[in-house]
């Protein structure tokens, strides 16, 4: 005959034996042990001193390295009851409810651990808030991590055809402020609104071409740069902005203009430089330069100089529409005035660099060294000057040394460099400057 077990095999409840006195002690007993271990809800697992005042009936996960009564009982559990601590061996597969982390775990049978009972699928779920069947993932969160498993991570907003809507909608108290994304077609569009109801296109990114239009008004708090402007005081280039500096050649490379001289039959033809530009203004009078006149011939070149107003021989100014012909007389323009306005000019050689302006202003700067120790050395201007400049000199490099112009006339002047001994210094750099006009 085959004995009957004392326990059950799953919790350890004991069975009440044949012929057995005092039954109801067993029956209470495998009570006792239910009661604990159904429905089983522990206080914590992080405590590993016994609490010196448990409630009756508190149980506890006893965590690594737990002392006092708990020395020992590792990842048990510690139930209290009738004055004393219970301790009861989980089995692999048992769950608990952690109450202090609103956490559910299970003993994997050496350890308490998170279920791993996701479904591969689900209809829908709420973090921290209801879920819908419009909003089948719903978050509530001071913030939403998505971050990268391997080198990168990329979030897809799917459309199923160019008509439908993948895009990113920005709310305030639940009524559509801003969107972005592809709304209706496949081009990228940024769109706002004050009220949720009617919106406003404000960017657009044309799929085709990349091309990007903006429908309002663009305000720039900073500044523009690169290919967005012009490049050189002579860049040209269609749609760039004119940069602060820069004078755009309305008509650059203009061809010979001509015209008819009031009272006579001869044609004028005036010939543009390099670096001018033909403009028809209203009311004002020719200005130019003569370089060199053909005698014989109706042509008035133009030289590299300044605007000038119309003179006589004897230099009075004449009335606006008068100029001079090869012929050393005057003759009124017939009714159409123009004016030569010439674009600022940098010059670089060997000697410097030079920036003429067409209001007669001229900077001229250089980077050169001392030469000698007996004497000055002489910088020769890239471009002469109208009358002696105003001129400067910086000593450069990691010894200190002090740099003294002197000598400075309309086409040259010299510097020194000297220690702080007071020697003359010979190849020492010294950056060079030179403003004045050059008419």
């Amino acid at each position: 005959m085959t004995e009957f077990p004392q326990t059950s095999i799953h919790l350890g409840l004991p069975y009440l034996q044949p012929a057995q006195a005092q039954k109801h002690v067993t029956h209470n007993d495998a009570l006792h042990k239910l009661d604990r271990l159904v429905q089983l809800a522990v206080v914590s697992r992080a405590i590993t001193t016994p609490p010196a005042t448990p409630i009756a009936g508190a149980r506890y996960l006893v965590p690594m390295g737990a002392t006092g009564d708990w020395t020992g009982q590792d990842g048990r559990i510690a139930t209290f009851d009738t004055g004393v601590w219970e301790i009861l061996a989980p089995q692999s597969g048992w769950l608990a409810m952690v109450l202090d982390e609103g956490r559910l775990l299970h003993f994997d049978g050496a350890d308490w651990v998170l279920p791993d009972v996701l479904p591969d699928q689900i209809a829908q779920l709420g973090i921290a808030t209801s879920a819908d069947s419009a909003n089948r993932l719903a978050v509530a969160s001071p913030a939403t991590l998505l971050t990268h498993a391997g080198a990168g991570h990329q979030l897809k907003v799917n459309k199923a055809q160019a008509a439908d809507t993948a895009s990113l909608l920005f709310q305030s108290g639940f009524s559509g402020r801003a969107e972005i994304g592809l709304a209706g077609d496949d081009d990228l569009s940024v769109k706002v609104s004050a009220d949720g109801t009617v919106w406003t296109e404000a960017l657009r990114v044309i799929a085709a071409s990349g091309q990007v239009e903006l429908n309002g008004a663009l305000l720039v708090g900073g500044l523009l740069g690169g290919n967005a402007v012009t490049q050189s005081p002579l860049d040209t280039t269609s749609g760039r902005v004119l940069r602060t500096g820069d004078s755009a050649t309305l008509l650059a490379a203009t061809p010979a203009l001509r015209t008819v001289l009031g009272g006579t039959a001869n044609a004028l033809t005036l010939t543009t430089g390099a670096g001018f530009a033909a403009l028809p203004p209203t009311g004002i009078a020719l200005r130019f330069r003569a370089q060199s006149t053909n005698t014989g011939a109706s042509t008035l070149a133009l030289d590299g100089g300044p605007p000038q107003d119309c003179r006589t021989a004897t230099g009075a100014v004449l009335p606006a529409g008068y100029i001079r012909t090869d012929t050393d007389t005057w003759a009124l323009f017939d009714g159409t005035y123009w004016v030569l306005a010439r674009a600022p000019e940098l010059a670089s050689d060997a000697a410097g660099h030079t920036l003429r302006l067409e209001c007669g202003a001229q900077q001229t700067w250089a980077n050169r060294s001392s030469v000698g120790t007996s004497a000055p050395t002489v910088w020769d201007f890239p471009l002469p000057f109208a009358a002696p400049p105003d001129t400067w000199a910086t000593a450069q490099g990691g010894t200190p040394h002090l740099a003294v112009v002197s000598a400075v006339s309309a086409t040259a002047c010299s510097f020194d460099t000297w220690t702080l001994a007071g020697a003359r210094a010979a190849a020492v750099s010294v950056a060079l400057c030179a403003a004045g006009r050059w008419y």
